[in-house]
């Protein structure tokens, strides 16, 4: 006897549900497993009530996942049935279920060496990657990253649970028969009931409505960056990708009038009545701050060049792993601030802050077509330009990377030299050369022109995986560095490799300030990062420890009682600095926001802010009570956004207001 349509829906139904209950519970023993994985970084220890908390909001966070696989699984599977009697709908749910089964084993594999990496579940940086060097990440995973044997591990996990998943999916069901169509009416009636409770149950996270509902933006309730990343199941952190590129995009879109655009400018500090963008934001000198105009100035943009091994509390390994900057930096005749936000986590967002002038948008100015066409004024080879700087781009990689060349030479940079150009023996792994070849070929082009006015951009590529570098034959004391760890990081021997690339970055670096200042003692010196938040620590660590880099100006004729006490800064004020330090009076220069010697409440970069206070969160919202947490003002928050659509129209519209 064929079964009613009634009788089938049911039966599919409770298959559709195994789906749900099998990958709920693959999210929670995930997330268990990766809060073990990473338990050491817990302050408090991994048996408190935040992990708790932790496993429950992120159980009602994978209602969602599990919904939507469940979801989809009916629609190919259970709707389908109803129609077609012949319909393989067990089989094809299965499919279905068993391809979720790998995708979501290999992004939590993944995810692991992500969350080293960025101290994050997936995040903006995947954005970031897809104009990367492909052939280089694959070759850092494999070497670094153990993609060798984690994937092949990734698919056998991901092969037995799908054994398991049959197994599960072939238990019996229970066959639900009505005797009339009064019953069968009734029924259906409660049960579609039930459903629609169960889908609002499930869409807004366990919960009926809105008000008490979980979301990607208000899961990080927790004290812990570990147990807040822990929440998100992989799907739920993709999505939060894919939500925040899309906001991003949606905040920069040109949608406004050139009335508009003025009356942004004049809120923002601009002249609302000039014609062009960079005219809107043209300073001028007023005093000459460096008496004799140093004739080099360079600014060293280190790879993963991050603040924290300068910080006091790091005393014990830091005065040797980053000697030469505390070195310049504790000089008579330097300035640092307390601390620097970089342009991005990553170092083609860094040095696209830096060419262009411009906060992060979320566009990728490498690659638009306004960034061949017109300079931006604001960006650092067009500022130095117009101070009278021949302007060298010196890159330890290759310039096909991310258009690099390409775009930097259509930004006011007179040259651009690559591992391709350098001389001498030259190493390296894929992503090129080590640093010391890099300042080597600088150093050696600066004494050639030493009586040159030259503005030299260095950017570094050695403190990156895969860590390649000959630590022994370049001097590295990996006892010393050994013996003096905190219990903040960790002395396994992948780490100490990872310092002794830290020590190396810093110490060829200053090798060549110390060269370069003998061969050229006016020299000016710039010594920051492109990023920070790469290194792995043992223990949970403040913001300031995990994203800031430092900013130092080095040089003959500094003095450090022009920066502001307990100063703090973004990377975009770099320019505007050095244009006040090295300009004659009455030299003009644009820039966005003020230079590092005026006094300030707040700076910001693509995801963070800061005032004196500290490094806080942008997408934490005044309603968030979470302790750990600081909101911004809505002036301030008005005024980023504001910042933020000046630049989309300056990017894709142009320079002029009309």
């Amino acid at each position: 006897m064929q079964e009613s349509r009634f009788t089938v829906f049911l039966r599919q139904l409770q298959s559709d549900l195994k789906g749900f209950v099998w990958f709920n519970v693959l999210f929670f023993l995930f997330r268990i497993a990766f809060i073990l994985l990473f338990g050491s970084q817990l302050v408090q220890g991994l048996f408190t009530a935040d992990t708790a908390a932790a496993l429950w909001i992120g159980m009602r966070m994978s209602l969602k996942t599990a919904g939507a696989i469940m979801l989809i699984g009916a629609v190919l599977s259970t709707i389908p049935k109803l129609f077609f009697r012949k319909w393989k709908a067990d089989t094809i749910r299965y499919y279905w279920y068993a391809l979720c089964n790998f995708v979501f084993t290999v992004l939590f594999f993944a995810r692991i060496p992500y969350y080293k990496i960025f101290n994050s579940g997936y995040n903006l940086m995947l954005i970031n990657g897809k104009n990367d060097d492909i052939k280089a990440i694959i070759l850092t995973a494999v070497q670094e990253y153990g993609l060798l044997w984690r994937l092949p591990l990734a698919l056998l996990l991901a092969a037995i649970l799908c054994v398991l998943l049959k197994r599960w999916l072939r238990t019996p069901t229970h066959a639900f028969v009505t005797h009339s169509r009064k019953e069968t009416l009734g029924k259906s009636v409660l049960i579609l009931a039930g459903i629609t409770l169960f889908w609002v149950f499930v869409r807004f996270g366990g919960s009926f409505g809105y008000t008490h509902s979980v979301n990607w933006e208000n899961a990080s309730r927790l004290r812990s960056n570990l147990l807040n990343e822990a929440v998100l199941d992989d799907g739920q952190a993709l999505y939060r990708v894919h939500s925040m590129h899309k906001r991003m995009k949606k905040t920069t879109e040109v949608t406004f009038t050139a009335e508009e655009l003025r009356k942004k400018i004049a809120a923002t500090g601009g002249n609302p009545e000039a014609a062009t963008i960079d005219e809107a934001y043209r300073h001028t000198v007023n005093e000459e701050k460096m008496k004799t105009q140093p004739r080099h100035v360079v600014l060293v943009l280190g790879e993963s060049y991050a603040q924290w091994p300068l910080l006091p509390q790091f005393d014990s390994v830091g005065t040797y792993l980053a000697e030469k900057g505390r070195k310049f930096a504790a000089s008579p005749q330097a300035m640092e601030t307390q601390y620097m936000l970089a342009h991005g986590t990553g170092t083609m967002p860094a040095v696209n802050g830096f060419v262009s002038g411009l906060p992060d948008t979320g566009i990728y100015l490498n690659y638009e077509k306004e960034s061949y066409e017109e300079t931006y004024g604001a960006g650092i080879g067009s500022v130095m330009k117009q101070l009278g700087y021949k302007t060298i781009f010196w890159y330890g990689g290759f310039g096909a990377w991310q258009n690099v060349e390409n775009f930097v030479r259509a930004q006011q940079f007179d040259e651009f030299r690559d591992a391709s150009s350098f001389t001498g023996e030259k190493g390296g792994n894929a992503w090129g050369v080590p640093d010391k070849v890099l300042f080597d070929n600088a150093a050696n082009y600066i004494k050639q022109h030493t009586n040159e006015k030259i503005f030299h951009l260095i950017l570094t590529t050695t403190n990156h995986p895969p860590y390649t570098i000959d630590l022994k034959a370049a001097g590295f004391d990996s006892e010393r560095v050994q013996k003096n760890l905190p219990d903040t990081i960790p002395t396994d021997a992948n780490t100490l490799n990872e310092l002794g690339h830290i020590w190396y970055a810093d110490h060829v670096m200053g090798e060549f300030v110390e060269e370069t200042e003998k061969a050229v003692p006016d020299s000016l010196f710039v010594i920051t990062g492109d990023h920070g938040e790469r290194f792995s620590f043992a223990k949970e660590m403040d913001l300031q420890t995990l994203a800031s880099i430092p900013c130092i100006f080095y040089g003959k004729g500094i003095d450090p009682a022009w920066l502001p006490e307990k100063q703090f800064g973004s990377a975009l004020q770099v320019a505007p600095t050095l244009a006040v330090l090295v300009g004659r009076k009455g030299d003009t220069y644009s820039s966005l926001v003020p230079d590092l010697l005026q006094k300030q409440d707040f700076v910001f970069n693509h995801q963070l802010w800061g005032d004196a206070t500290g490094i806080h969160e942008q997408n934490v919202s005044e309603t968030d009570h979470n302790p750990a947490k600081k909101a911004m003002t809505a002036a301030n928050r008005k005024q980023i956004e504001q910042l933020r659509q000046i630049a989309a129209w300056r990017i894709l519209k142009g320079n002029r207001i009309k």
